[in-house]
Protein backbone atom coordinates (compact mmCIF):
# COMPACT_ATOMS: atom_id res chain seq x y z
CA UNK A 1 0.00 0.00 0.00
CA UNK A 2 1.38 3.19 -1.31
CA UNK A 3 0.79 6.18 1.61
CA UNK A 4 0.13 9.52 -0.34
CA UNK A 5 2.72 12.33 -0.44
CA UNK A 6 0.89 14.67 1.72
CA UNK A 7 0.36 12.14 4.68
CA UNK A 8 4.37 11.24 4.93
CA UNK A 9 4.50 15.38 4.67
CA UNK A 10 2.40 15.84 7.80
CA UNK A 11 3.61 12.74 9.91
CA UNK A 12 7.46 14.18 9.30
CA UNK A 13 6.38 17.89 10.03
CA UNK A 14 4.32 16.84 12.87
CA UNK A 15 7.22 14.78 14.51
CA UNK A 16 9.52 17.69 13.75
CA UNK A 17 7.56 20.14 15.94
CA UNK A 18 7.30 17.86 19.26
CA UNK A 19 11.43 17.15 18.35
CA UNK A 20 11.39 21.11 18.87
CA UNK A 21 8.66 21.17 21.23
CA UNK A 22 11.09 18.43 23.37
CA UNK A 23 13.46 19.95 22.85
CA UNK A 24 12.78 23.79 24.10
CA UNK A 25 11.05 22.13 27.46
CA UNK A 26 14.63 20.10 28.21
CA UNK A 27 16.15 23.89 27.26
CA UNK A 28 13.82 25.16 29.57
CA UNK A 29 14.86 22.43 32.25
CA UNK A 30 18.47 23.23 31.88
CA UNK A 31 17.98 27.01 32.26
CA UNK A 32 15.97 26.54 35.38
CA UNK A 33 18.84 24.74 37.04
CA UNK A 34 21.27 27.10 36.03
CA UNK A 35 19.48 30.16 37.78
CA UNK A 36 18.11 27.60 41.08
CA UNK A 37 22.45 27.04 41.43
CA UNK A 38 22.73 30.64 41.02
CA UNK A 39 20.29 31.50 43.46
CA UNK A 40 21.66 28.99 46.53
CA UNK A 41 25.14 29.68 46.06
CA UNK A 42 26.76 31.32 49.19
CA UNK A 43 30.06 32.31 47.43
CA UNK A 44 28.66 34.82 45.18
CA UNK A 45 29.73 38.59 46.00
CA UNK A 46 27.31 41.54 45.49
CA UNK A 47 27.21 44.91 45.25
CA UNK A 48 24.43 47.34 45.78
CA UNK A 49 23.56 50.70 43.80
CA UNK A 50 21.46 53.31 44.81
CA UNK A 51 18.65 54.89 42.53
CA UNK A 52 20.36 57.69 41.82
CA UNK A 53 23.18 55.58 39.94
CA UNK A 54 20.87 53.64 37.76
CA UNK A 55 17.63 55.08 37.12
CA UNK A 56 16.48 58.78 36.41
CA UNK A 57 13.12 58.11 37.64
CA UNK A 58 11.90 59.60 40.76
CA UNK A 59 10.49 56.21 43.35
CA UNK A 60 8.47 56.81 46.20
CA UNK A 61 9.19 53.48 48.06
CA UNK A 62 12.84 53.88 46.99
CA UNK A 63 15.22 51.62 44.09
CA UNK A 64 18.15 49.62 44.13
CA UNK A 65 19.93 47.46 41.23
CA UNK A 66 22.03 44.72 43.24
CA UNK A 67 25.01 42.33 40.65
CA UNK A 68 25.61 39.17 42.31
CA UNK A 69 29.36 38.00 41.06
CA UNK A 70 31.12 34.50 40.90
CA UNK A 71 35.10 35.27 39.97
CA UNK A 72 34.38 38.74 38.37
CA UNK A 73 31.77 37.19 36.54
CA UNK A 74 28.02 38.62 36.66
CA UNK A 75 25.68 35.73 37.70
CA UNK A 76 22.45 37.73 38.81
CA UNK A 77 21.30 41.20 38.66
CA UNK A 78 18.16 42.27 40.56
CA UNK A 79 16.09 45.54 40.34
CA UNK A 80 14.01 46.71 43.17
CA UNK A 81 11.65 49.61 42.68
CA UNK A 82 8.51 50.91 44.81
CA UNK A 83 6.85 53.27 43.32
CA UNK A 84 3.19 54.99 44.30
CA UNK A 85 0.86 51.74 43.29
CA UNK A 86 3.57 49.05 44.44
CA UNK A 87 6.98 46.91 44.63
CA UNK A 88 8.54 46.37 41.18
CA UNK A 89 11.14 43.49 40.94
CA UNK A 90 12.86 42.07 37.91
CA UNK A 91 15.94 39.92 38.00
CA UNK A 92 18.42 38.57 35.44
CA UNK A 93 20.21 35.69 35.17
CA UNK A 94 23.57 35.35 33.20
CA UNK A 95 25.85 32.26 32.31
CA UNK A 96 28.82 33.14 31.23
CA UNK A 97 27.75 36.75 30.66
CA UNK A 98 24.61 35.66 28.48
CA UNK A 99 21.50 36.37 29.71
CA UNK A 100 19.23 33.04 29.66
CA UNK A 101 16.03 34.20 32.11
CA UNK A 102 14.58 36.96 33.64
CA UNK A 103 12.01 37.08 36.69
CA UNK A 104 9.71 39.78 36.49
CA UNK A 105 7.44 40.43 39.26
CA UNK A 106 4.82 42.99 40.64
CA UNK A 107 3.10 43.34 44.43
CA UNK A 108 0.59 46.16 44.25
CA UNK A 109 -0.01 47.99 47.55
CA UNK A 110 -3.71 46.49 48.79
CA UNK A 111 -6.74 49.58 49.46
CA UNK A 112 -7.44 49.53 53.02
CA UNK A 113 -11.41 50.59 53.15
CA UNK A 114 -11.18 52.34 56.50
CA UNK A 115 -8.74 54.52 55.72
CA UNK A 116 -9.65 54.92 51.58
CA UNK A 117 -6.06 54.70 51.12
CA UNK A 118 -3.31 52.21 50.22
CA UNK A 119 -2.13 49.86 52.97
CA UNK A 120 1.92 50.48 52.28
CA UNK A 121 2.47 47.42 54.62
CA UNK A 122 0.37 45.22 52.93
CA UNK A 123 1.10 43.91 49.06
CA UNK A 124 -0.83 41.62 46.64
CA UNK A 125 0.94 39.98 43.84
CA UNK A 126 -0.76 41.43 40.68
CA UNK A 127 1.75 40.18 38.32
CA UNK A 128 4.39 37.79 37.57
CA UNK A 129 6.17 36.82 34.32
CA UNK A 130 9.16 34.26 33.42
CA UNK A 131 10.94 35.02 30.55
CA UNK A 132 13.38 31.95 28.65
CA UNK A 133 15.99 32.87 26.73
CA UNK A 134 18.72 30.94 24.47
CA UNK A 135 21.19 32.81 22.20
CA UNK A 136 19.95 35.92 23.14
CA UNK A 137 16.56 35.32 22.07
CA UNK A 138 13.32 34.64 23.66
CA UNK A 139 12.25 31.45 23.93
CA UNK A 140 9.39 30.87 25.82
CA UNK A 141 7.56 32.76 28.66
CA UNK A 142 5.25 32.47 31.19
CA UNK A 143 3.36 35.32 32.79
CA UNK A 144 0.08 36.18 35.26
CA UNK A 145 -1.79 39.05 35.84
CA UNK A 146 -1.30 42.62 33.16
CA UNK A 147 2.00 43.82 32.41
CA UNK A 148 3.87 46.18 29.99
CA UNK A 149 4.32 44.33 27.47
CA UNK A 150 0.23 43.32 27.01
CA UNK A 151 0.96 46.20 24.37
CA UNK A 152 1.98 44.45 20.83
CA UNK A 153 3.94 47.03 20.13
CA UNK A 154 6.06 46.62 23.12
CA UNK A 155 8.66 43.41 22.27
CA UNK A 156 10.02 41.37 25.35
CA UNK A 157 12.94 39.94 23.89
CA UNK A 158 14.31 43.08 22.70
CA UNK A 159 13.47 45.38 26.25
CA UNK A 160 14.06 42.77 28.48
CA UNK A 161 17.81 42.34 26.34
CA UNK A 162 18.12 45.71 26.48
CA UNK A 163 17.41 46.41 30.09
CA UNK A 164 20.13 43.48 31.14
CA UNK A 165 22.84 44.69 29.29
CA UNK A 166 22.28 48.20 30.40
CA UNK A 167 22.28 46.92 33.87
CA UNK A 168 25.11 44.60 33.29
CA UNK A 169 27.79 46.85 32.28
CA UNK A 170 26.75 49.49 34.84
CA UNK A 171 27.28 46.92 37.27
CA UNK A 172 30.36 45.28 36.00
CA UNK A 173 31.96 49.39 36.00
CA UNK A 174 31.45 49.91 39.82
CA UNK A 175 32.83 45.90 40.68
CA UNK A 176 36.15 46.12 42.73
CA UNK A 177 37.52 42.93 41.79
CA UNK A 178 38.88 41.23 44.68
Amino acid sequence: MKLPTFFIVAVLLGCSGFASSQAKQQEIIRIRKIFQQINTDTALRHITLDAEKFTTEITDGGASLTGWFKNNSLQKIARYMGISTGISILEYYFKDDVLIFVYEEFNTYRYDEKKKAPDYYKTEQTFQGRYYFRHNQLIDYITTGHNRFEDDALDPEKILSEEAYKYQQLLKSHWRKP
